[in-house]
């Protein structure tokens, strides 16, 4: 049984106390992951014993039994996929021939590789993990991969939840398994490889002396070319990581510390996005999940089985169907998924849940293949005893992480610079967090007031159509730095203390002197250019513009809109021949934010009372 690592090296990794979620450059979430070694062999060594198994219950020969224990041979396109040790000391070498393999070692099973099968069986291991943590995430048959901060406090600390995982997946399957928990999902995969617990934030250190080999454990999703795997095809149009470690080689970068050394633009300029991302990882830190967008009402797809599941070849006719209807659901939203949750329910009303991630948008192909190994794995787990549930009845799929369609599909002239994906993940996962009118931005409308001409819209959201003017008594150019959403009340009064107002001939009454700020505005104004003021003079102003809006209709109404500038205290008071009328706006502008000590600000006349509408610079 593999557990977590102890003795000299292994104290120096171990955690001085309750883990934080995130590493020391708050960009990984504590991680814990767990391994089942050389899981393809143990799968296949699984499945020819129940096979042989059944033999016995038939009534066949014994002859069969002693290859049972034979060095074990997996083959993918008739070459040598994975070989368990008794093989490869014989000599046996991924990648060689069938009949080299056999010439080598006679007495070696050799066996076709089953994906279906290492998937379905793998649902033993997240169920027995599942028991002492919830929300596991299968990465890929053979790796899980979970948040660590919560059942680390549950468990009493990293080593004790380390040993419990261990525990549970022995005694409920027979397995062995290897618990690594880290900063970061890259760290964790290799510390679970030697059943190390990375101190909090050391990260970077401990990924620094691997061999730069050590990339093809990266977790960069089911697109790339895995160890042991053949690389995907050209179309996809993605790095071979076997592939990418011999360039790197080959360039002089020997170690994951060489490669967290260079600069990251240089890394994306030079390689793309793909190794951009493992140059993130061996710097211990980790991308933000997938950009997070939560509807407002639920996505779920639901089938209910009018003849009980009880096979796993039914679980084929299931899928289809509810894959589809899936896929047209987030078509018509525009939407794809990178994260779902397959949940059952059986006849006697116990429900079972599990939840996969993917790199990438979920097709409907992929769908339908984890609806199948999620169904096959759970008859499975029932057929052997492992869980004593009933037939499935019910199934439904909950889609828990979606982003927009368009952000799925790559740019035509490259993907945004990090600063860019960074911001979006920080929005998507607020928008996540506390809904879609968490994080507004500002989109161009058009109108004649300020406020009018920016609305705020959801983030990734669809704008509103821009409205085309022309907007007679729209402000000129420049307009002001800081725009109040609701305009404030202010006065304006004259020398003798009266009242300014704007007449019917759209002049001012009297020369406004002084600009008084209510205390409601104050509050309004506590952390502006106007903070804690309440009385300022007016050295200048421009000439008022009518705002006449719909005076066709009823429901029209006039403003008038006027530029003044005032004088800040501590720098004397304007004299009143100093006063300037300035009759156009655009000039008027300018030159009212020229000259030291002064600052200039926009009021707007609706109904005979002023309110402050903005403040240039």
């Amino acid at each position: 049984m593999t557990g977590p690592a102890h003795g000299p090296d292994a104290q120096a990794m171990a955690p001085a106390g309750p883990s934080p979620s995130r590493g020391a450059d708050g960009r990984a979430t504590r991680t814990a992951a767990v391994i089942v070694p050389d899981w393809p062999l143990v799968a296949a060594r699984d499945r020819h014993e129940r096979e042989l198994e059944a033999a016995r219950s038939a009534g066949e020969g014994t002859g069969r039994d002693a290859r049972a224990a034979a060095p074990l041979v997996l083959l993918d396109r008739h070459r040598v996929a994975h070989a368990d040790p008794s093989a490869r000391r014989a000599g046996v070498e991924i990648g060689m021939r069938r009949r080299s393999a056999q010439a080598l070692c006679p007495d070696a099973t050799v066996l076709q590789t089953d994906r279906e099968n290492e998937s379905a069986l793998f649902e033993l291991v997240a169920a027995s993990v599942d028991t002492v943590a919830a929300g596991v995430d299968v990465l890929r048959p053979g790796i899980l991969l979970l948040g660590a901060r919560g059942p680390a406090r549950h468990a009493g600390g990293e080593e004790a939840l380390a040993e419990r995982i261990v525990d549970a997946v022995a005694e409920l399957t027979g397995w062995d398994c290897s618990v690594g928990i880290a900063d970061g999902p890259f760290a964790a995969l290799l510390a679970a490889r030697t059943g190390r617990i990375v101190r909090p934030g050391r990260s970077a250190e401990y990924l620094a002396p691997h061999p730069i080999a050590a990339l093809r454990h990266a977790p960069v999703g089911p697109g790339w070319g895995h160890r042991d795997r053949a690389a995907p095809g050209a179309r996809e149009k993605r790095l071979d990581l076997a592939e990418t470690v011999d360039l790197l080689q080959r360039l002089g970068i020997a170690s994951l510390g060489d490669l967290a050394a260079l600069p990251a633009t240089a890394v994306a300029d030079r390689f793309g996005p793909d190794i951009a991302l493992l140059h993130l990882l061996s710097q211990g830190r980790e991308p933000a999940p997938p950009a997070m967008h939560r509807p407002e009402l639920p996505l779920v797809v639901e089938t209910v089985l009018e003849t009980p599941l009880e096979r796993t070849d039914q679980a084929a006719f299931v899928a289809r169907p509810l894959a589809e209807e899936l896929q047209e659901m987030l078509v018509r939203r525009g939407l794809i998924c990178t994260r779902l949750r397959i949940l059952a329910r059986t006849e006697d009303g116990a429900e079972m849940e599990r939840t996969w991630r993917h790199d990438g948008a979920l097709s409907v192909a992929d769908v339908v293949d984890r609806i199948r190994w999620q169904c096959d794995g759970w008859v499975t787990s029932a057929r052997l005893g492992t869980t004593r549930t009933g037939a499935i009845t019910r199934i439904s799929l909950h889609p828990l992480q979606l982003m927009p369609a368009g952000e799925g599909a790559p740019g035509l002239w490259g993907s945004a610079g990090e600063a860019s994906q960074r911001a979006s993940r920080a929005f998507a996962r607020a928008q996540g967090l506390a809904g879609e009118h968490a994080v507004l931005v500002p989109v161009a409308t058009g109108g004649r007031l300020l406020a009018e001409e920016i609305s705020l819209v959801p983030w990734r959201s669809e704008k509103p159509p821009r409205h085309e003017g022309p907007w007679p008594g729209s402000l000129p150019r420049p307009v002001p730095a800081t725009v109040l959403r609701r305009p404030a009340p202010i006065e304006l009064h004259d020398a003798a203390g009266r009242p300014v107002v704007v007449t019917a001939r759209g002049l001012l009454s009297a020369v406004p002197v002084r600009l008084r700020i209510p205390a409601e505005t104050a509050e309004v104004l506590a952390h502006g250019a106007l903070a804690g003021m309440r009385e300022l003079a007016v050295t200048a102003h421009g000439a008022p513009t009518v705002l006449d809006e719909r005076w066709w209709s009823g429901a029209g109404h006039r403003a008038a809109r006027l530029q003044l500038a005032l004088a800040l205290p501590g720098e004397g008071r304007a004299s009143r021949e100093g006063r300037r009328d300035l009759a156009d706006g655009a000039d008027g502008a300018s030159e009212l934010s020229r000259g030291e000590g002064a600052l200039a600000v926009l009021a707007l006349s609706q109904e005979g009372a002023w309110r402050l509408e903005g403040i240039y610079d």
